[in-house]
């Protein structure tokens, strides 16, 4: 595990990276930062490359336009492709909680050869994408066992 900054067109992104298979982008939400997951990914780490950036304006990662929503939420779809394609990832999946779920939705709808599964969390995914997608509720049993069950081979692919 490593915390690394990755200059895109124009933001740098705070990144941890840790773990190693199957790419796995973790979003956290409004007024969060990549720490929120330091206990999923350990437990995705054990099968997965797990990449978990600070979005645009948020902890260590720099924003540098004044756009508002939804163009922000464009431009951090952009980021984390881009984040994605520069570590080697053609297609990976996206695990987005909150506005990162709205992220990560929206990451899907746009570029939907790039992703291979979807997990919202507190987030509903509107529309819904053309991909496998688990929405799930952060007081929902059992949480961590069902997202890794979705994320390994689509077991529990009905919403909770």
């Amino acid at each position: 595990m490593f915390d690394d900054r990755i200059d895109l067109w124009d933001v740098t992104l705070r990144v941890r990276r840790e773990g190693s298979g199957p790419p796995v982008l973790l979003l956290h939400g409004h007024a969060g930062t990549l720490d929120v997951w330091d206990e999923l990914a350990l437990a995705l780490a054990t099968g997965h490359s797990v990449v978990r950036p600070d979005l645009r304006g948020y902890g260590g990662s720099v924003r540098t336009t004044d756009e508002a929503w939804p163009a922000l939420e464009h431009e951090m779809a952009l980021d984390c492709l881009a984040l994605m394609l520069s570590l080697g990832h053609d297609a990976f999946s996206v695990v987005g909680q909150d506005l990162g779920g709205h992220v990560a939705a929206r990451l899907a709808a746009e570029h939907p050869t790039k992703i291979d599964r979807l997990v919202v969390i507190d987030t509903v995914a509107l529309p819904p994408p053309a991909r496998p997608t688990l929405v799930l509720w952060s007081d929902g049993p059992p949480f961590t066992e069902t997202l890794i069950a979705f994320l390994e081979d689509g077991r529990a692919a009905q919403a909770r």
